[in-house]
């Protein structure tokens, strides 16, 4: 029988929580589907908005208001560990495998902490203020970053995450998105695997944008009717759900509306806009869709989560009993369990125990993978109907076949050697801009007063160089001149020398002949 379950986590109480909930209770796991029932408590967290992240083993869950991550521990149900850093942590994101996790930061940063080693690599201040929401696309190649500032940064994961990276050199976005005017509340992408996928944006502003990450162009712009909170987008990508500030939510059907031109504005239909009967819920904080997205989950500032009918287009239950002891910061409904065969979409690896990170102690100058660099998980069987992988088999041989690892230097070649574009072939193709080089080897976009002055020095190298070829010629033909003048003189010699020569012979045999 298939299990939907879905985590919930709390921020700080705004009343004395209820006696039937379990005291310094702040993140659940309850089943959903088919019979809805508590599973799961864990104790003493207050997460903000997007500070919640969940994998097979562990939840890692920042606190507000402090650089504290909790880890909690799935398997046992406890408390595993508490992670400070240097800077309040405003959102995370999990990637790689789940073995990498993304902070973003109150001083607009990003860290990336690989949970397996203990590495940590930080990020340039790209934004000028708090980054609000990161999420990571469904290739794991990209990060995008949405900040109160109200930019969207585009980051290289692979980039980040290479020790050519390291040390001094700058860590910055490869590309921005700008065209809010206001601090952006929540950020989506798409489900796609190819250049075609999509990111959606709300902002403050009452505006939603659907853009392309890989080239920055708008592709759909929504006039919002109230003030946004938060974001879902169906696993079909066929429609985005806003929620907003009076507890209502909203649909924006992609495939409705369109137009041909992409910047003008799209005002929703009211009949688009679901409204609870309980209006003592608070504002909409979290929302997540079912495996289906049939059924829309929204947390709210009361402690409550709603259910809404897709299909039917309105409310339809509230989940919970008895609400949540705080405001729903946090809400996502957790993989499908119970599939037959479902291992080919599992993880391949398992994160057994979290190392804490180790500031700097991995840090690479000359661009290599330290010697003290070690990644401690567990991995997990793929072996299939045909019998055990061949990464398995080398696992269990005395060494790795040589095949295998030429075949993994030769990727690693291949995206040391991907493709560097300018900013205008970008907007014309959507070029791969994953590139594991720094982003300093890559052509900059100039403005016209730069390249005006390139062009000038460039003329002006053309017209030297013109000089110098133009001398060389006469030079050259001045020397030809000299070598034929040379030879002429040489000729003319040589003939008045056999002349003389033939002459005295002549006249010596006259003489001999006179003789007789």
């Amino acid at each position: 029988m298939l299990t939907e379950q879905f985590i919930a986590s709390t921020g700080v109480p705004l009343k004395p929580p209820p006696t039937s909930v379990a005291k310094d209770a702040a993140i659940f796991i309850h089943e959903f589907q088919p019979l809805q029932a508590q599973k799961s408590i864990f104790k003493k967290s207050a997460t903000p908005p997007h500070c919640l992240a969940i994998s097979d083993s562990h939840i890692f869950a920042a606190q507000a208001g402090k650089a504290v991550v909790h880890v909690y521990s799935r398997s046992q149900g406890n408390q595993e560990a508490t992670v400070p850093f240097t800077e309040r942590i405003t959102c995370l994101a999990l990637a790689c495998e789940d073995t990498v996790l993304i902070l973003g930061t109150t001083e607009g940063r990003l860290f990336l902490w690989e949970t397996s080693s203990g590495r940590q690599v930080s990020t340039s201040q790209s934004h000028l203020q708090a980054v609000n929401r990161v999420v990571v696309d469904p290739t794991e190649n990209f990060i995008l970053s949405a900040s109160e500032d109200s930019t969207v940064q585009v980051w290289s994961l692979p980039g980040l995450l290479s020790f050519t990276s390291s040390g001094a050199q700058v860590l910055s976005p490869i590309r921005t998105f700008s065209p809010h005017r206001a601090g952006i509340c929540d950020l989506a992408v798409g489900h796609g695997n190819g250049c075609t996928n999509f990111a959606v944006s709300a902002s403050k502003d009452n505006t939603c944008f659907v853009w392309d990450y890989y080239s920055g162009n708008v592709l759909k712009t929504y006039l919002l009717p109230e003030l946004p909170t938060c974001l879902a987008l169906d696993a079909a990508d066929r429609a985005i759900y806003v929620g907003y500030e009076d507890g209502s939510v909203q649909q924006l059907d992609l495939y409705k509306s369109s137009s041909a031109d992409a910047s003008a504005p799209i005002q929703p239909p009211p009949s688009t806009h679901w409204k609870s009967h309980d209006s003592s819920v608070g504002k909409t904080l979290s929302m997540s869709l079912s495996f289906d997205s049939c059924t829309l989950l929204s947390g709210h500032e009361s402690g409550n989560i709603l259910s809404w009918d897709v299909a039917k287009g309105g409310y339809a239950t509230s989940i919970l009993q008895h609400p949540l002891p705080g405001p729903v910061n946090c809400l996502g409904l957790l993989p499908v369990l119970g599939f037959v065969g479902s291992s080919e979409v599992e993880s391949k690896v398992r994160l057994s125990t979290v190392v804490k990170p180790k500031f700097g102690a991995f840090d690479s100058a000359s661009g290599l993978v330290p010697g003290n660099y070690t990644q401690t998980v567990q991995l997990l069987s793929d072996t299939s109907d045909e019998g055990p992988s061949a990464f398995q088999l080398a696992l269990t041989a005395p060494s790795f076949p040589a095949a295998m690892l030429n075949e993994g230097l030769q990727e690693l070649q291949a995206f040391r050697k991907g493709p560097q574009t300018n900013g205008a072939a970008a907007n014309e193709e959507a070029a791969d801009f994953m590139a594991l080089d720094d982003e300093s080897d890559q052509p900059k976009q100039l403005s016209l007063e730069e390249q005006n002055t390139a062009l000038k020095a460039e003329l002006e190298a053309l017209r030297r160089l013109q000089a110098a070829s133009l001398d060389k010629v006469d030079r050259l033909n001045a020397e030809r001149r000299t070598l034929l003048e040379r030879d002429q003189k040489h000729r003319r010699g040589v003939s008045m020398a056999l002349d003389g020569r033939f002459s005295s012979l002549g006249a010596d045999d006259s003489s001999s002949s006179d003789d007789g």
